[in-house]
Order: C-alpha cells, then sequence, then structure tokens
C-alpha cells in the first residue's frame, strides 16, 4: 500500500513539473555591444551599440534553445528596443547623447557615414537621415542633394579606412583592440574583450579614455552575451517601447 502511495506521489509530482515547465517561462536580455568610431583633427565620435533584445520561452524549450546557440541559430527576439548612443570628446570636453525608446524608423539605421557636415544613414524604409543631438532625423531635400541621397552613403566596410576625411575604426572580433589619439596626447581606446571567437555575435566591448593627469575613464562596458533576468525586470525594461 505504501509503495503504491510512493508511485502516486512521484507520479503527481512529475505531472506537476511538466506542466509548470510547460507553462513557465525563462527570460533573457542581450544588452546591444559595439563600437564605431569616427575620428577627425581634434574631435571624435562614438556611435555606441546601447538597445536591448528580449527573449522568453518555456522552461521545456530551453534544451532546444541551447542545441540552437550551439549551431548558430539563436531564436528571433520577442521584444527590442532600440536605442542611440552617441559620445562626442575634444581636448575640453567629453558629451553623451543617448536617445532611447523612440519608435520611428530612424531608430533602424544602416550605412552610417560621416560627410564634412555631419553623419547620415539609411533608416527603415529607405528613408536618408542625419544623426543631431536628439538622435536621428530624416535629411532634408536640401542635404541629400548635397551628399547625392542614399547613393552617397558608403554600403562596404570602412573599418580602418579614411572616409571623407575621418578615419574609421570598429570594434571587431574578440579580443580585438584598437587605440585612438585625439588632439596631441588624448587616447582611447576600444578592446572586444570577449574570449570566444565561436561566440562572435556576442562582442563585450570596452571604451577607455586617458587624458593627461588624470585617472583613466571609463566610457562604455557592456557586454552583449544573453543574461538571465526575472520577469518583472524583463518587463520593466521593454514596457516604454
Amino acid at each position: 500500500m505504501q509503495k503504491k502511495a510512493k508511485m502516486s506521489s512521484v507520479i503527481v509530482f512529475l505531472a506537476v513539473g511538466l506542466v509548470a515547465s510547460m507553462v513557465l517561462n525563462m527570460y533573457y536580455i542581450a544588452d546591444g555591444s559595439g563600437a564605431t568610431v569616427f575620428s577627425r583633427g581634434d574631435e571624435t565620435y562614438l556611435f555606441l551599440g546601447n538597445g536591448h533584445t528580449g527573449y522568453h520561452f518555456a522552461y521545456l524549450a530551453y534544451p532546444l534553445v541551447l542545441l540552437r546557440e550551439y549551431f548558430n541559430a539563436p531564436l528571433s527576439p520577442a521584444d527590442e528596443l532600440r536605442c542611440s548612443l552617441v559620445i562626442h570628446i575634444t581636448p575640453t570636453v567629453t558629451e553623451r547623447h543617448l536617445n532611447c525608446g523612440d519608435s520611428s524608423p530612424a531608430h533602424y539605421v544602416g550605412f552610417l557615414t560621416p560627410f564634412d557636415d555631419g553623419f547620415y544613414a539609411l533608416c527603415q524604409g529607405a528613408i536618408l537621415c542625419r544623426w543631431t543631438e536628439n538622435g536621428f532625423v530624416p535629411a532634408t531635400d536640401e542635404e541629400g542633394r548635397r551628399i547625392g541621397g542614399t547613393s552617397g552613403l558608403v554600403e562596404g566596410d570602412m573599418n580602418n579606412q579614411t572616409v571623407n576625411g575621418w578615419q574609421v575604426h570598429r570594434s571587431g572580433l574578440p579580443g580585438d583592440h584598437f587605440e585612438v589619439t585625439i588632439g596631441r596626447d588624448i587616447v582611447l581606446s576600444v578592446r572586444n574583450r570577449a574570449t570566444n571567437v565561436r561566440e562572435w555575435q556576442y562582442p563585450w566591448v570596452t571604451v577607455d579614455l586617458l587624458r593627461p593627469g588624470q585617472n583613466q575613464q571609463s566610457l562604455y562596458d557592456v557586454n552583449g552575451r544573453p543574461r538571465r533576468v526575472s520577469k518583472k525586470e524583463y518587463e520593466q525594461t521593454f514596457r516604454e517601447q
């Protein structure tokens, strides 16, 4: 009799566990990480990854998620929060410009290209846009004519090249590191601290600034590897989309 009772309890326990694994979710957030540096003369602009991508799935699906991860076929995001973070550095000032939570097309940009009068890119809907201190905005007709419209944007890799007078550098594969000198003796150090080359899609980028006579200043430190969070933190992150 006791043996049957124990067996029944085990069956009930397993059934409850199975149902819970099908109903309860795991939550992960991946922080956007990456750096593109434009340097000219005594000034430098850093365009930095700063958005968030969210994933959630049932506990029961976790083994399948790991398997897909192993074969570099990760899940599609369940939620995204687009942000733009730009840091402007000169010999005298360091300015941060963060714009986040805007669902306008200007937050989906590609082919970011420097010009004499600023930075232009291709926005969602094939719209030419221009970066301002308030984020990316559609370019005016005059601005479009001046740079040759979307055809004037550089579509190829600009890394380690000079484009319209701007030297361009981008954070690369795990372990990559480069330095940029601003003015005479200000040094900007950009490093991808990730160590696993197989996980190139999860950069851990740090940016440090060293001014003469001052301690090294950390400007940016973001690990792009997905991290597990609570349901509450997940919902708070994507609540204001």
